[in-house]
């Protein structure tokens, strides 16, 4: 029974990872429109067709020491975390549900909330094909369950079917966030929220009902604010190193600059500037004012011309959230210090916007897992139909 079992769990593993894989092509190449099955998969750094023996779910990667074998470009630690993510989940899924419709919904869920993290975080896309994609097979899994659990011999009940509580997860799930996202637009005059956490949370409504998307939200909310306030004090401890490397010399201020900021000098020429600065549309270069920079560094230039007339008695400026944006492709919250540095000034740039899709994906995960359990302690006895949530 023991060796059964063994057997199972890496049968489990082997098929997780090997999902982990096709969820790492559907990260990199969704966001750019890119089909996902064609060409086969290719170093990104010398385009050459990378061998099947080459890739092998995590394994390769640790083979080849995290490098390609013809050109020796690195390889991102990404694709090596993905596969051990999906695995690892399917293998939790398999053990706690068996070969039960619920691990089947479980192990969908679990399969694209790491793609959906994944694009969040490096595109901030959630695409429409793993969204709306996993929408339809939701709510067709929900059908097929309402036909398999019909007792013989009875008529097909709908009101109270997992198929009609499906539809009514989706359904509440998009009208909750839509009707945030009207109001936020209401009260602010300025988009709140994409469409895409719409259809996320519709996706997930299909795949928890009504019930997953309450505790959902709940328990995104919780890991949103974690984040934020772990965040914010991890960057706190990072600029507080980088500031005393800075202060070793000038050579020492360029690489921190090059690192995670910006260094102007007294005139308020670029000296040396991150990928971060360098990135934004219409920046300014190497040698170049910052007062010159293009349209969407507005906010960041305004910050800086305070910085400088703070840093000419000695102080140090500080933003928490620093929103610039082109309205179309590019969009960024940044977190900003900038110090006095000889008579230049050194600004430390970070991220501070974790898209609401990495937090939902999370919450997902944690309202299928522990969900119903959480509600009966909340709650004592469930008032409602919850058949989705195991």
């Amino acid at each position: 029974m023991i060796a059964v079992e063994l057997l199972f769990g890496l049968f489990v593993f082997a098929l997780g990872a090997i999902l982990g894989s096709f969820a790492n092509v559907c990260i990199h190449r969704l966001p750019r429109g890119e089909s996902v099955v064609h060409p086969p998969s290719r170093c990104p750094a010398c385009r050459e067709r990378i061998a099947f023996y080459d890739n092998v779910p995590i394994l390769s990667f640790l083979l080849l020491r995290g490098r390609c074998r013809r050109c020796r470009a690195r390889i991102s630690w990404r694709y090596p975390v993905v596969e051990a993510c999906v695995a690892l989940l399917l293998l939790g899924v398999a053990l706690r549900w068996g070969p039960t419709p619920a691990a089947v919904a479980g192990g969908l869920l679990a399969a694209v909330s790491v793609i959906l993290i994944g694009t969040d975080l490096e595109s901030r896309v959630l695409p429409d094909e793993i969204t709306i994609g996993t929408l339809v097979l939701a709510v067709g899994l929900s059908g097929v369950r309402t036909l398999l659990e019909r007792p013989p011999g009875t008529a097909l009940r709908f009101l109270g079917s997992p198929l009609a509580e499906s539809l009514l997860g989706a359904a509440c799930g998009a009208g909750l966030l839509l009707a945030v996202r009207a109001g936020y637009q209401a009260l602010r005059g300025a988009e709140g929220m994409g469409l895409g956490d719409v259809k996320m949370i519709a996706m997930i409504g299909a795949l928890t009902g009504p019930a997953g998307v309450l505790v959902t939200l709940l328990f995104g909310s919780v890991t949103g604010s974690l984040a934020g306030g772990g965040g914010a004090a991890l960057r706190r401890l990072s600029w507080v190193r980088a500031e005393r490397r800075a202060r070793r010399g000038e050579a020492a201020a360029r690489a921190v600059a090059r690192a995670s900021g910006l260094l102007v000098d007294g005139g308020a020429r670029v000296l040396e500037s991150s990928a971060g600065w360098r990135e934004v549309p219409g920046a300014a270069r190497a040698g170049e004012r910052v007062t010159g920079s293009g349209p969407v560094a507005r906010p960041l230039v305004a910050f800086i011309r305070l910085a400088r007339r703070r840093a000419a008695r000695g102080q140090t400026t500080a933003f928490g959230r620093l929103a610039l944006d082109d309205g179309a492709d590019f969009f960024r919250v940044l977190s900003v210090r900038a110090v006095p540095e000889g008579e230049g000034l050194l600004v430390l740039m970070g991220r501070a916007d974790i898209p609401f899709g990495v937090f939902l994906a999370a919450g997902s995960l944690a309202a299928f897992a522990f969900g119903r359990p959480f509600l009966v302690w909340l709650l004592g006895e469930l008032p409602f139909e919850a058949s989705l949530l195991p």
